[in-house]
């Protein structure tokens, strides 16, 4: 059964420097950096030391809290430098590759066991809260996105659709093991549509109907902190499928990069952990902002790092300290506006003119209805933050956090009259709820 969903609050936003439709491979780097700190809702106990020899799939380190799902290594050789940070705080674990990629034995037998001992658990993430679950956790269905609608998104359609393939044995692994519902949403044209083992839905093609909090609150809405759903990419679900089929732990992923900074914006094939000073060469303008993840959603970071650990997308945007003068007085033919406040908003032109800066200063949160118009969920945004502002809990709760996660809202962030960071609002109050428990 195909059930459909049409949004009609949200915005796809329009940068240049959308990605081309080829892909480069990017040859094996000379080590590999892997960035704990980075992992949501994880405090990390580090496993190995310097010095250490390490495989494809040895465990590099694992949440105190979940110390049963390991984060491992995607290459053999040995772990050079262990960087910390405040308070202990674990930054960076490097690792040489000796291009040798020699793997642990691994177990293939379908159980949670070996999925959690293999690394992949910890690609798969709950809400609430967006962080690794539970070795034991009872989720009432799975979530898996195949409806790409982020800036500078990876085309899916173009990477895996004329390619060997390992999604419906992904599919029927998770089924396996978890042996709850599996809902699958994409395009009504996706080749995807055809796995078996899985509901399917479709969303038109507004940002932010990709994202999962949107498709949950649509299909299957959480009621409280405990009513579990799990998720995780499609690239990911194609991992699973080709670490049980090929009896091969898979260190390969793809990623889009794209954004007005970067000279060859295409998609790219690297090894999970590769510094992105491999990945972009000098390909990029040195007045830019590197952003791990979509414009949007994503973290600040260098061309010493490597992505985030679920980041599918690598932004780069031109940097620009020009302030204009009495801008609010000027037409505004190429400014890139949400609502009637400049003209380019009635020539309707294809790309307005977008940088890093701010637009103003951060004012009083003033109900405009700006954030309503691009969050597609029966939520009051507005009180909602508000409340976690001030800390009550019992009214979070009612207004819906449970639901919520930062990169849902942040349109908001974007479209805010204010200058309010809406979705730093969301994860404060999501952390403070999970720890008042």
């Amino acid at each position: 059964m195909l059930n459909s969903f049409k949004i009609s609050k949200g915005h796809n936003l329009l940068i240049k420097g959308v990605p081309d439709r080829k892909v480069i491979e990017i040859e094996s780097p000379p080590f590999l950096i892997f960035h704990p700190s980075l992992i949501n809702g994880i405090k990390t106990k580090v496993l190995v030391k310097e010095g250490d020899d390490v495989k494809v799939g040895s465990a590099l380190y694992y949440d105190k809290r979940n110390p049963e799902a390991f984060f491992v290594s995607t290459c053999s050789g040995k772990v050079t430098k262990i960087i910390y940070g405040d308070r202990r705080v674990v930054t960076a674990i490097h690792v040489s590759n000796d291009n040798q990629y020699k793997s642990e034995n691994l177990d293939f037998n379908i159980s949670r066991d070996s999925l959690l001992k293999s690394g992949l658990w910890t690609h798969i993430r709950q809400r609430p809260f967006s962080k690794v679950p539970m070795p034991d956790c009872a989720p009432k269905s799975i979530f898996i996105s195949g409806l790409s609608t982020q800036p500078f998104a990876l085309d899916l359609e173009f990477l895996f659709s004329n390619s060997d393939n390992y999604f419906q044995h992904g599919v029927n692994v998770l089924k396996e093991i978890f042996n709850c519902d599996i809902n699958l949403t994409s395009s009504k044209s996706s080749f995807l549509k055809e796995l078996k083992n899985v509901n399917h839905y479709t969303f038109n093609n507004l940002h932010p109907a990709g994202n999962v909090g949107i498709q949950i609150h649509h299909i299957d809405s959480i009621k409280n902190g405990k009513d579990l759903r799990l998720y995780l990419t499609v690239q990911d679900l194609n991992r699973i499928g080709e670490f049980y089929t090929k009896k091969r732990y898979p260190v390969y992923k793809y990623i889009s990069i794209g954004g007005n900074g970067f000279n060859n914006p295409s998609f790219f094939k690297h090894i999970i952990g590769t510094p992105i000073a491999d990945i972009i060469q000098k390909d990029y303008s040195s007045l830019s902002r590197i952003i791990s993840g979509d414009v949007l959603s994503g973290h600040e970071t260098t061309i010493e790092s490597s992505l985030g650990y679920y980041d599918e997308i690598l932004s780069i945007i031109k940097t620009s300290n020009k302030r204009d003068f009495l801008g609010w007085l000027y037409p505004g033919f190429n400014k890139y506006s949400l609502t009637n406040t400049f003209l380019s908003k009635i020539f309707k032109k294809p790309f307005g003119k977008l940088d890093t800066k701010l637009n103003g200063s951060v004012r009083s949160i003033i109900p405009m209805g700006n954030w309503d118009k691009v969050l597609p969920m029966n939520i009051l945004p507005e009180f909602l933050i508000k409340n976690i502002l001030v800390e009550d809990i019992e009214m979070m709760e009612k207004l819906g956090i449970y639901e919520c996660d930062a990169e849902d809202f942040s349109l908001c962030a974007f479209a805010c009259q204010s200058k309010i960071e809406v979705s730093e609002i969301i994860k404060s109050g999501l952390e403070l709820i999970e720890k008042e428990g």
